[in-house]
């Protein structure tokens, strides 16, 4: 009974770990995955910043 406890005990502590360290794989890349998305929207506003400004300056 007793080595059933023990073994049950360090299985729950190696699948807490497991879903701990899954935990923060699925943050990493979502924190990636949001600073790529932000990185191509800001691209994007220089773009269409700079081709405004271009715009306005073929006018003057």
């Amino acid at each position: 009974m007793q080595n059933a406890r023990a073994l049950d005990e360090r299985l729950r502590k190696i699948i807490r770990e497991v879903s701990d360290s899954t935990g923060q794989e699925i943050k990493r890349d979502l924190i990636k995955e949001l600073a790529g998305v932000v990185n191509e929207n800001r691209t994007k506003e220089i773009y269409n910043f700079l081709a405004s400004f271009n715009q306005a300056l073929k006018k003057i």
